[in-house]
C-alpha cells in the first residue's frame, strides 16, 4: 500500500484531526493548554511578588484585593498578622494587625469602602484603609444619677439608657436601665446623669435614652460626641422627647467566632459553625438574633457563595440555598444534591456556575442540581489526591479555567494543580500549588492572579514571564494511542511531524511507543521564533496497531505547538 500521512492540525487548517479533539487522560496536557486557535501553548511562569517574606516560618493563610472607591490595596493574612502589601516594587508589607490568633484560614469581604475580616477565631474585623477595627460594640453599663438640674421635666420617676457609637456610626444596642431617678419641682425638673465611658478605641460618642415620666419607652434625648465626658444634663419635656427616635433594640454584634464571610446584596452573611447569620440590610455589622437559620443536618458550613437571586451555602454533605431578599421573604431550602463541599478554598464561581471539590472530584452547582464535572478528572482526583489533607485544596478562575489546587501522593500541602478549560471541555495539570489565591479584576488592574506559599510568608504573581521564580518549565503533550481509525492493522511507522515554534528555545524532545514497548526518544534542534515542520524519522522496527506521541520541552522560552503528522503504511490484514 501506498505511504500515508495522517494530519492533526490547530482550528486554523483543515485536516482529518485537531489537536483539540485527540485522546488525552486528564493529565496528558503537563504545563501547556489551548489558546484560541487550538493550538497548545506553554503556560506562563510565576514569580515572586514582595521581596521579603512576611514570615519565615509560617504560611500565607488569606489574600484579598481591596477595592474602595479611594484606591486598592493588597491584603495578606500571615501568621497572626494581616500585611497590607505596597503597591509599588518591591511589595513589602506593612502589618496593620498583630494580635490575631495565629495561623487561621482568613477570609475578606468588601463592603462599599470597607473591608471585613474573619478567621473562625477572633471575630468579624473591619478595615478602612486607615484604621482596623473589631466589628461590634458591647453595651455600656447603666447610667446612674447624680443630681437635679434646672429642666422642663414633669416632677416624676425617668430612666435613662445609654448606646456607645463607633467611628463609622454604627451604634451598640442599649445599657440596662438605669435606677429611677426623680425630677422635682422647677427649678429642680432637670437631671444630672454619670454616663460610662468606653475602652474600645472606635467609640467616638454616646447617645442618651430617656423615657417620659412613669414611663418604659426610651427616646433620644441627646448625644455627646466624645468618649471623655462622664456626665450629661437632661432638660427636655416629655412632649419634645416624645418626638424623638425610639431605641433600637437590635443592634446585636456578629458572632464569636464566624469562619465565613460574603456579601449578598446589600448584606454580609457569615457561617459560624453550623449557624448562618444574615445581617441588616446596608447597617451590615447588625445581626439580629431572630434571622440565624443552622443547616438541615446541622453540620458545620465550608463555603457560601452569591449566585444569581440565592445565596448557596454548603456542608460536606449537602446543598442549601437562601432566597427571598429580606426578612419578610427568606426562605432557606434544600437543593437536588447529596455531595456537598470538602475543601473551602475550592470553591469559586466560573462564569455563574459554582465549582468546588467534593469527596469524589469536582462538582458544578448551577444553583439548582449539583453535577460531577468530569468523570475522567474524578477518578485522576481519588487516585491521586491525598484524602487527610484534601480540605486544603484551593480554587481559583483565571485565564477561562477553574484551577485547583490540590495536596498529591504524600504531600501535605497543594503541589499539583488540575485546570478545566471552559473554551474546550479539556482538562490539564500545572505543576505548582499554592494554598491561596487572589484574582483582581478592576480599577486598572486587569485581570491578575496572586498565590500564596504553603511554606512561608511569600506571595507569588502568576502568569508572569516564561519560568517559575528562575527555574525552568518543563512542558508536555502526551497523546494517548493512535490507531488512526484501523485498530485491526499494524502499521510501519515511518515519521512523526510536528510544526512547532519557540521564542528562544531550540531543544524539543519527542517521545513515542508504539502498542505497548518502551517508550522512546529523539531529540531535535529546532529554529528559534521560526515556525516550521520538524520530521522525526522514526527506527525501522516501528510496527504495531497504534503510536501514541509525546513532545517535551524544558527551559525559560515560550513554545507552541499546532501540528502533528504521522506517516505511516498499512500493513494487510491478519485474517
Amino acid at each position: 500500500m501506498a505511504k500515508q500521512i495522517y494530519r492533526i492540525l490547530d482550528n486554523l487548517s483543515p485536516s482529518e484531526a485537531k489537536l483539540v479533539s485527540l485522546p488525552r487522560k486528564p493529565n496528558s496536557l503537563h504545563n501547556l493548554s489551548f489558546n484560541e486557535y487550538g493550538q497548545l501553548t506553554k503556560r506562563k511562569g510565576y514569580q515572586k511578588y514582595n521581596s521579603t517574606l512576611l514570615d519565615a516560618s509560617h504560611k500565607i493563610v488569606g489574600m484579598h484585593r481591596y477595592y474602595k472607591d479611594s484606591g486598592k490595596e493588597f491584603l495578606v493574612a500571615c501568621n497572626n498578622k494581616i500585611y497590607k502589601l505596597a503597591e509599588s516594587s518591591p511589595h513589602n508589607g506593612t502589618a496593620i494587625s498583630t494580635t490575631l490568633t495565629a495561623d487561621k484560614n482568613t477570609h475578606f469581604a468588601n463592603f462599599y469602602n470597607t473591608c471585613y475580616i474573619v478567621n473562625g477565631a477572633d471575630g468579624v474585623y473591619k478595615y478602612n484603609g486607615t484604621n482596623f477595627y473589631k466589628v461590634g460594640i458591647e453595651p455600656p453599663p447603666a447610667p446612674t444619677f447624680i443630681s437635679t438640674a434646672n429642666g422642663e421635666l414633669t416632677p416624676g420617676n425617668y430612666y435613662f439608657k445609654v448606646t456607645y457609637v463607633d467611628v463609622d456610626g454604627y451604634e451598640s444596642n442599649g445599657s440596662p436601665s438605669s435606677s429611677a431617678m426623680v425630677a422635682q419641682a422647677d427649678p429642680n425638673d432637670g437631671l444630672i446623669i454619670n454616663i460610662p465611658k468606653s475602652t474600645d478605641a472606635k467609640v467616638v460618642k454616646r447617645r442618651i435614652y430617656r423615657t417620659t415620666v412613669n414611663g418604659s419607652t426610651f427616646y433620644f434625648d441627646g448625644e455627646v460626641n466624645n468618649n471623655t465626658s462622664t456626665t450629661y444634663t437632661s432638660t427636655k419635656s416629655d412632649v419634645e422627647i416624645s418626638m424623638g427616635t425610639i431605641l433600637h433594640d437590635d443592634h446585636y454584634p456578629p458572632p464569636a467566632t464566624p469562619q465565613l464571610i460574603c456579601k449578598r446584596r446589600s448584606r454580609l452573611m457569615l457561617a459560624d459553625g453550623d449557624a448562618f447569620y444574615i445581617s441588616h440590610i446596608a447597617d451590615v455589622e447588625y445581626f439580629p438574633v431572630d434571622w440565624v437559620i443552622y443547616t438541615g443536618a446541622r453540620q458545620k458550613i465550608t463555603g457560601m457563595m452569591e449566585q444569581q437571586e440565592s445565596l448557596a451555602i454548603f456542608t460536606e454533605d449537602s446543598i442549601e440555598r437562601l432566597i427571598g431578599q429580606d426578612e419578610d421573604n427568606f426562605e432557606f431550602v434544600n437543593a437536588y444534591s447529596t455531595e456537598g463541599c470538602i475543601a473551602t478554598r475550592s470553591l469559586v464561581n466560573c462564569e455563574n456556575l459554582l465549582l468546588y471539590l467534593g469527596c469524589d472530584g469536582v462538582y458544578a452547582f448551577d444553583g439548582v442540581t449539583a453535577r460531577l464535572i468530569n468523570v475522567p478528572l474524578a477518578e485522576y482526583i481519588k487516585a491521586n489526591i491525598n484524602k487527610a489533607y484534601a480540605y486544603l485544596s484551593c480554587g481559583a478562575y483565571y485565564d477561562n479555567k477553574y484551577l485547583l489546587s490540590y495536596p498529591k501522593g504524600t504531600s501535605t500541602v497543594p503541589n499539583e494543580t488540575i485546570y478545566i478549560d471552559f473554551r474546550t471541555g479539556i482538562t490539564g495539570v500545572y505543576d505548582f500549588g499554592f494554598g491561596c489565591y487572589s484574582r483582581w479584576d478592576r480599577m486598572g488592574d486587569g485581570v491578575q492572579l496572586y498565590g500564596g506559599s504553603n511554606t512561608n510568608g511569600q506571595v507569588y504573581k502568576i502568569g508572569e514571564n516564561l519560568d517559575d521564580d528562575g527555574n525552568d518549565i518543563a512542558a508536555y503533550d502526551h497523546v494517548c494511542h493512535l490507531d488512526l481509525g484501523i485498530p485491526e492493522l499494524k502499521k510501519i511507522f515511518y515519521a512523526i511531524w510536528i510544526k512547532v515554534i519557540s521564542t528562544e528555545g531550540t531543544n524539543l524532545r519527542v517521545y513515542y511507543q508504539i502498542d505497548d514497548n518502551t517508550e522512546e526518544y529523539q531529540d531535535i534542534e529546532m529554529d528559534t521564533n521560526t515556525e516550521k515542520w520538524y520530521r522525526i524519522a522514526l527506527p525501522d522496527s516501528c510496527r504495531g496497531r497504534a503510536i501514541s506521541i509525546r513532545p517535551y520541552i524544558k527551559d525559560k522560552f515560550d513554545v507552541t505547538f499546532s501540528g502533528y503528522l504521522i506517516e505511516f503504511d498499512v500493513e494487510s490484514g491478519e485474517y
